[in-house]
């Protein structure tokens, strides 16, 4: 009875432990995705960014490039 007893203590600790291990692997995978996500989005506003900075000066130039040289 001792010896079954130690085998499912034994057994719930490897359970337990692989468990663990699925949890972090999911975790990790989700942290990944997020990151990803963010690294997208960042890219995404600076792309808009120099777009929008590109037709200002585009804009100033067409206005004010006979009257000054920049």
């Amino acid at each position: 009875m001792m010896k079954n007893r130690r085998r499912l203590r034994i057994s719930r600790r490897g359970a337990q432990l692989i468990e663990e291990a699925l949890l972090l692997s999911v975790a990790l995978v989700a942290l990944s995705l997020l990151v990803g996500g963010i690294e997208s989005i960042l890219s995404q506003a600076s792309s808009y960014t120099s777009n929008v900075w590109n037709s200002i000066t585009n804009s100033l130039n067409s206005i004010f490039g006979t009257l000054f040289h920049w």
